[in-house]
């Protein structure tokens, strides 16, 4: 259990109202267990080690000063024993990069002759055939390095608590190499202006028994003032005749849609989720709905309220508490179940009380809940809230509200929440156990966004102070998150900041993060968790939701301890 759940707080020193509220979560049924958005933990006694997949993040200080050999002479070739299991490469590159992905001589062709060079060196191999994927994302990240490996829980709780809301990523290319089986192609019939490439991030068992799966989808970057096309990701097959030193491409195809399972065979992956949020009001009771329209609530003490009353009330006063001026700002809306609600109100209270804490209080005043709330709000830095990550662990979804409040007649107090995308039945999917990565076409049908007795709470994301995302440099020997996917604000919305280069004008560094990878997104990542029971069923999707709260981050850890068997599964690179 996290540490901030363990403390015990005086309840009798806050208000009366979170003071019920806490009694009430009692009554439910006993203490809630609140569990990040984390799998698997080092068990007691044993040494974990994170183990690496043969990528980096290459980053350059300098866009326009950039050459493809520039970038292409970092990449660490596949090991030679490894060269004969590694066999599909992936290549992530940025807008300002794109233009190299449309001829091979360029970029492609000799940047698969330097990660496998030891394949093409080798005269006793008779033929060999490689796959590759490339696509244009948004940006790139820069994996955090791990402090203690040993408590996952720990580095969980100091994402969520420290998310990155200053990193809005950085332009140049990553890699990967993995195993056939990694490549998850899909019939899918989605158009170039909706394609994403989604990841099979974690697979395993869960505490209580039978088997999960999580999947991160991201759209691709918008690339048509680069190509001329919506966006870009091609799939392409290459061949190593007997006795030739080069790949002959024989197949390459414009693709809208791929999957990447990135889980290392024999290992365990942890996850974590952060997205930086607050709350700004408690879990309210849905008492009437239609669609994606919220239309009435239960409000403080039962009553009948409009489903923007409180909003309509909150959000003025948290940028008075803040001591910033009313202006135009994004709300999203969390949607529970009851289960669900009572976590979410348990540490919805918690959080307020420990704001209390942090204004000095000594628990002897007994502040009014107007008071608790703004006390949370005006912290600097924000205090983030663990709440959205658990939920959508155990099935909750995230919305943001579109529209609403205000109105007159049947329309006043309404919200407008981001429907619910949904897939339907892929009868041709070829992605076997990974028919709930979101292969198909998401705008087929829509769902209910909420129905009676659901619940739902609001939060909003404060604004942070704006800094220059300067790469502090590579860590070489540290051991990191192996995939890195996250949400960034988009061009026309993002922070202005002074530009790194301009600080290194005339020279160009590349800065290389190895054992990481993963991508950023200006548009929202769908997240889901399918389930099956036993390990010869198929997966079905329990849960899935779009997070588009700028600066999220969905990071995976391959780990296994020192009693594990050895698999020759390391990092690839050069012969020492």
């Amino acid at each position: 259990m996290p540490p901030w759940v363990a403390r015990q707080w005086h309840a009798w020193g806050c208000s009366t109202s979170v003071s019920r509220n806490l009694c009430r979560i009692q009554r439910f049924g006993g203490p809630t267990k609140l569990r990040f958005y984390a799998q698997s933990s080092v068990r007691d006694g044993a040494k974990a080690q994170s183990r690496k997949v043969n990528s980096a993040i290459i980053v350059p200080s300098s866009v326009a000063n950039t050459r493809p050999e520039d970038l292409i002479a970092h990449i660490k070739p596949v090991l030679r024993q490894r060269v004969t299991k590694d066999r599909f490469a992936v290549f992530f590159v940025t807008p300002s990069f794109a233009t190299w992905l449309l001829d091979d001589r360029v970029f492609l062709h000799n940047a698969l002759r330097r990660t496998y060079a030891h394949l093409l060196d080798r005269n006793e191999t008779p033929y060999a055939r490689i796959h590759a994927l490339c696509a244009v994302v948004d940006k790139l990240p820069v994996s955090r390095p791990i402090g203690n490996i040993d408590n996952l829980k720990e580095e969980n709780l100091q994402r969520v608590q420290y998310p990155a809301v200053h990193e809005i990523g950085h332009e140049g290319i990553a890699y990967a190499t993995l195993g056939p089986s990694a490549s998850l192609p899909t019939s899918s019939g989605v158009g170039p202006e909706k394609a994403a490439i989604s990841f099979v991030a974690c697979e395993g068992s869960d505490d209580d028994g039978g088997h999960f799966n999580d999947s991160v989808r991201l759209p691709l970057a918008n690339t048509v003032f680069q190509t001329g096309s919506p966006t870009m990701m091609t799939y392409s097959t290459w061949e190593k005749a007997q006795g030739s030193q080069e790949f002959t491409l024989k197949e390459k195809r414009n693709i809208s849609h791929h999957g990447i399972r990135m889980q290392v065979e024999n290992d365990v992956q942890s996850t974590a989720l952060s997205v930086p949020l607050v709350p700004l009001s408690e879990p309210r009771e849905v008492e009437a709905s239609m669609g994606n329209i919220l239309r009435r609530v239960r409000g403080p003490d039962g009553a009948s309220i409009t489903a923007s009353q409180e909003l309509e009330q909150h959000v003025p006063r948290y940028f008075s508490a803040r001591g910033e001026p009313s202006q135009a700002t994004t709300v999203w809306a969390l949607v529970m179940n009851l289960d669900q609600m009572r976590k979410a109100q348990e540490g919805t209270n918690v959080s307020l009380l420990r704001s209390q804490a942090s204004e000095g209080s000594d628990g002897r005043q007994n502040q009014s809940e107007e008071k608790l709330w703004e006390n949370l709000w005006k912290q600097d830095p924000p205090s983030w809230s663990p709440l959205v990550p658990v939920a959508l662990k155990s099935g909750a979804r995230l919305h943001r509200v579109l529209s609403g409040g205000g109105g007159w007649g049947k329309k006043a107090g309404l919200l407008s929440l981001d429907p619910i995308p949904t897939m339907e039945a892929d009868s041709a999917d070829e992605l076997g156990d990974f028919d709930g990565a979101d292969g198909p076409d998401l705008d087929s049908a829509l769902q209910q966004v909420a129905r009676q007795g659901d619940y739902v709470q609001f939060f909003i994301s404060p604004s942070v102070s704006a800094k220059d995302d300067v790469i502090a440099g590579s860590h070489d020997d540290k051991q990191v998150w192996g995939l890195e996917l996250g949400t960034i604000p988009s061009t026309t919305d993002a922070m202005p900041v002074v530009p790194g280069e301009a600080e290194t004008a005339g020279r160009n560094e590349i800065s290389v993060f190895k054992s990481t990878f993963g991508a950023l997104a200006e548009g929202g990542m769908v997240i889901s968790r399918s389930f099956k029971l036993n390990q010869g069923d198929s997966f079905s999707t329990i849960g899935r939701s779009t997070v588009d709260v700028p600066f999220s981050r969905f990071s995976v850890l391959n780990w296994r301890t020192e009693s594990s068997p050895e698999e020759d599964v390391d990092v690839g690179g050069l012969d020492e």
